[in-house]
């Protein structure tokens, strides 16, 4: 209440507000009451600075070389990669096969769905040839984790397939 009061007194009064300068004398004690920063002072702060400036560059010095150090020591397995490509491949070609049949009786989904696992594929195609390039820990749990989400996403496509089934078988009950 009380503000829509003021909200109202400015803006009827909002020209001369404007128009009104304070005098120079206050001014001059809000200068007179403010501290002026001594050199001494930045100095200080400068010193800080170099000193956190120092300190950072140590610390990622120090992480850069354990982190170069840690890729110098990963030992690649390529059985135990070709292992679990192989797992996670079958286990997609199967889910695939069984999609496709459940496909036939929904061709309208078809499309969608392949588009949406082709786009997974050419990005593990893509991770595959950057793989065999850098052999990176980081690039191998990209690959396993594109075999898990392709994975995920047939799941889901059969899950969609099934609910879709039993929807139908309901509505001719």
């Amino acid at each position: 209440m009380k503000w829509d009061k003021l909200e109202s007194f400015i803006r009827d009064n909002r020209g001369s507000i404007e128009q009104l300068n304070p005098p120079e004398s206050i001014w001059a004690k809000i200068e007179a009451s403010l501290q002026p920063v001594s050199k001494k002072n930045m100095m200080i702060y400068w010193q800080a600075a170099a000193v956190i400036f120092f300190a950072l560059s140590i610390g990622l010095l120090v992480k850069n070389y354990q982190t170069s150090n840690e890729l110098n020591s990963y030992v690649f397995n390529d059985t135990e990669f070709a292992n679990t490509e192989q797992y996670y491949f079958q286990v997609i070609h199967d889910k695939e096969s069984l999609l496709s049949s459940s496909l036939e009786q929904h061709p309208d989904l078809v499309v969608d769905f392949k588009n949406d696992l082709r786009e997974l594929s050419k990005n593990y195609q893509k991770l595959k040839v950057d793989f065999d390039n850098n052999r990176s820990e980081e690039v191998l749990n990209a690959l396993i984790k594109n075999l898990q989400l392709q994975q995920e996403l047939l799941n889901n496509q059969l899950d969609i397939i099934h609910l879709i089934n039993e929807e139908n078988e309901n509505v001719s009950i």
